[in-house]
């Protein structure tokens, strides 16, 4: 916890200053705290995105990092005073319940961040990604050795680029700290609503992002994307109420770069971007101005899309199908790329590609409305909240930035019962819907501070105590919930939760490292690249015929697949 705290407050200053020279640049006079830490994010994202494409995020782009921040420190010292001082003030305007409340929050956060990483995802490409951008950077045809790869998130790079491999192994926690900003955001929300200093409704919605930490949690303790996706979808989205209803440049602008940024993060999160058009539209007599300067933003947030997605799959349009005249020598072979296309929407559905492909739409959505354990319950949450959320909001006094919400949400839903219905790729919008229902119910200032209270004790239990997860999840490796050891109070457990042996495999011209202790298909955990789970390499050996070789002798040159000779 102490190394992971440490580690924290220099990620803090470095983003704060970075985030201070973002709204100098797009002039803004005055931003949320919260909200400039969030730009400084951003922009390290794609500052390290431009350097992975000719070298690694390694300790040589860490030294330039300081020296950039140190410049910009030095031209920009009257801001970044102005900025620190805004955020002492705004803490320690909280009353004394809420600075307990945050401090409790921050405790259990470093805590579970610190513990066993509980996402099987971490297992699988998470650790791997990052440790190809700590030690190559982009790396061409990486998606040849293991498909996932070719998800490379801006979280992931921007995890690469924080995660300080160069010094110490064990930090992967930026999730981790996106939660705790996202809970001083709601609190500094929930406590202006409490305490009458800014009455508007949107600040009690959105300041109960606490009453969720409870499923947030387990995930935090590895660097999940979906994390940051639901924080800053939270802030985007109470920007955005805010600005519907009087214009304001600071939560415009936020609003724009938080869209960028979201879908740098993860393609699902797209549709946000109308949430920018929308008020663009309506304000274009004062957002006109802007037009250059957040071009310029998206524009370089799209190229470096477009290059890394290039450079890592050889396809423009990853994780969708490609246009085959686009592709690149490195490419995924099409027979693989349409095998695992046709593989994820049947595994959304919960049904086998026959079965989905001979399903009527009707059979198709039932098996989704249907499916065991905890999909099933979100997708009937998610079924739930569509119907009912119109007649929550029908009286509200923000109907029609709700009901902006609502038509954004079913466009995603559509577009995600096309692709792959997962409920985490819509739970933005279940976070929002079931927040404003909470906020109809709960509206008694002592009733809201309990459910607060009690939502932090309910997060807690699992952090200490054991639970046995089989009832919403029927995957052996979340059997058991990840717990907090009093040995992890200054060192945090190590990034993968499973051993580092492993053995080697000679693959015609490529060394292949396989884990020994790994038990499940895509599991790579914690092991020296080049990576690959023995079962998953011979299943590509026997199912599509190839087998992952180097282009070059260089690691660095990448991948290929190549025919496999028997």
């Amino acid at each position: 916890m102490l190394f992971i705290l440490l580690s924290w407050l220099y990620i803090l200053a470095i983003s704060s200053v970075i985030g201070v020279t973002i709204n100098k640049v797009l002039q803004l006079k005055k931003q949320d705290s919260i909200i400039t830490i969030l730009f400084g994010f951003f922009g390290v994202t794609l500052m390290a995105s431009i350097w992975a494409i000719p070298f690694a995020i390694n300790a040589y782009f860490h030294v330039f990092l300081l020296f950039f921040t140190g410049v910009l420190g030095y031209l920009n010292y009257k801001f970044i005073l102005a900025y620190c001082l805004q955020l002492k003030t705004e803490i320690a305007a909280l009353t004394v319940f809420f600075k307990i409340l945050l401090s409790c929050i921050a405790l259990l956060i470093l805590a579970q961040s610190a513990s066993p990483p509980f996402v099987i995802d971490n297992e699988s490409y998470y650790i791997q990604t990052i440790k190809w951008l700590n030690e190559y950077g982009f790396v061409n045809g990486l998606v040849n050795l293991h498909v996932f790869l070719g998800q490379t998130s801006g979280w992931h790079i921007l995890q690469s680029a924080f995660n300080f491999n160069f010094i110490y192994s064990y930090f992967n926690d930026l999730s981790a700290l996106a939660l705790l900003l996202g809970n001083v955001y709601a609190i500094f929300k929930l406590h202006a609503f409490l305490s009458k200093k800014d009455t508007h409704i949107s600040n009690l919605i959105f300041g109960f992002f606490p009453l969720w930490n409870l499923f947030f949690f387990p995930f935090i303790s590895a660097p999940s994307p979906d994390i940051a996706i639901y924080v800053l979808g939270n802030i985007l989205l109470h920007q955005f109420v805010l600005c519907f209803a009087t214009y304001s440049k600071p939560a415009f602008i936020t609003v724009v770069i938080f869209s960028f940024f979201m879908a740098f993060i993860k393609l699902s999160a797209v549709p946000f971007c109308i949430f920018s058009l929308v008020l663009y539209k309506r304000y274009f007599i004062f957002t006109k101005s802007t037009t250059s300067i957040l071009m310029v933003f998206g524009g370089i947030t799209l190229v470096l899309f477009s290059i890394k997605n290039i450079i890592i799959t050889g396809n423009l349009f990853f994780p969708l199908q490609g246009i085959e005249s686009l592709k690149t020598s490195w490419s995924l072979p099409e027979n693989i790329e349409t095998y695992f296309a046709n593989y994820t929407k049947p595994y959304a559905y919960h049904l086998t590609a026959q079965a989905f492909e001979n399903a009527s739409y009707f059979t198709k959505l039932k098996s989704w409305l249907l499916a065991p354990r905890l999909h099933g319950i979100f997708n009937k949450v998610i079924l739930f909240l569509l119907v009912v959320f119109p007649f929550f909001i029908y009286k509200s006094q923000n109907k029609k930035a709700f009901y902006t919400i609502y038509m954004v949400a079913i466009i995603s839903m559509l577009f995600l019962f096309v692709t792959s219905p997962q409920y985490r790729f819509f739970f933005p919008f279940i976070l929002c819907f079931s927040l404003v229902l909470v906020s109809k119910i709960i509206t008694h200032k002592n009733s809201i501070k309990i459910v607060v209270v009690i939502s932090t004790v309910l997060a807690a239990i699992p952090l200490f105590f054991k639970v046995n997860n089989a009832a919403i999840s029927n995957n052996k490796q979340l059997a058991v919930s990840s717990t907090f050891s009093s040995e992890y109070i200054v060192k945090p457990y190590k990034n993968s939760k499973y051993s580092e042996k492993y053995k080697s495999i000679l693959l015609n011209e490529t060394t292949i490292h396989t884990p020994t202790e790994v038990d499940f298909f895509w599991g790579t955990g914690d092991i020296p690249l080049p990576a690959l789970q023995q079962e998953q390499l011979d299943f590509f050996k026997s199912h599509f015929q190839v087998i992952p070789q180097q282009r070059t002798k260089h690691l660095k040159d990448g991948f290929i697949s190549k025919k496999f000779q028997q």
